[in-house]
C-alpha cells in the first residue's frame, strides 16, 4: 500500500523507495489497530476501525455481516493474486487431485464457489451463468483500466524479501 501510494511498484527492490514505504507507513501507525487478517475483519464488523487494507473475498464476509461497510480498489495500484490448486510432487492420489481440480473447474462449481467464498472466477463458463449484479460489480471485477493499475507480486529473491522483512518488522515495532 505504501509503495503504491508514493509511485513507487509494489515489486520495488530499491532500498531508498522502500526506506521512504516504511516512513510513510509510520506516520500512519498512531492509527493502526490491527495489521492480522483477523484481527482486522472483527473490528470492521463492529465499527471498531473505519477503514482496513484486506482480500476481496474476506471484504465480502465483512459486508454480509455489515452492510454499511463497502469495498474500493485504490486508483494508486493494489496487488494482483490468483488463488491456485496444485498437485504436490509427493501426492498420494494424483488421480484424486485431478479430479477434484476438473470438479472445481466445472463452470456450475466455479460459479458456486466464486459465490460462496466471495472472491471472483477468471472461469468464463462460470461467469456466463452467474447473477449479473456480482459480475459487474467493479469493486470485485473490475475494468481493464483498474486491472492497469494492479501487479502480481514477484518472487524478489531471499535477500530482498529479507529487506522487507526487516522494514515491515520495524514498523510494527514502531
Amino acid at each position: 500500500m505504501s509503495l503504491n501510494s508514493l509511485g513507487y511498484s509494489l515489486n520495488s527492490t530499491d532500498l531508498e523507495e522502500l526506506r521512504k514505504a516504511k516512513e510513510k507507513l509510520e506516520t500512519l501507525t498512531p492509527n493502526v489497530k490491527a495489521i492480522i487478517g483477523d484481527e482486522v475483519t472483527q473490528l470492521m464488523i463492529h465499527n471498531e476501525a473505519t477503514i482496513a487494507i484486506t482480500w476481496s473475498g474476506q471484504v465480502a464476509d465483512m459486508m454480509w455481516e455489515n452492510e454499511d461497510l463497502d469495498y474500493a480498489i485504490p486508483k494508486e495500484g493494489s496487488n494482483l493474486w490468483f488463488d491456485n490448486m496444485v498437485i504436490p510432487k509427493t501426492a498420494m492420489n494424483v488421480d484424486g487431485a485431478h479430479k477434484f481440480i476438473n470438479f472445481m473447474l466445472d463452470p456450475e462449481v466455479s460459479a458456486q464457489n466464486a459465490d460462496y467464498v466471495g472472491y471472483s472466477t477468471p472461469n468464463v463458463a462460470a461467469l456466463d451463468i452467474m447473477e449479473p449484479e456480482v459480475t459487474k460489480d467493479e469493486r470485485f471485477y473490475p475494468d481493464e483500466e483498474t486491472r492497469s493499475h494492479l501487479e502480481v507480486y514477484q518472487n524478489l529473491g531471499l535477500e530482498m524479501i529479507g529487506h522487507y522483512n526487516d522494514l515491515f518488522l520495524e514498523f510494527k515495532m514502531h
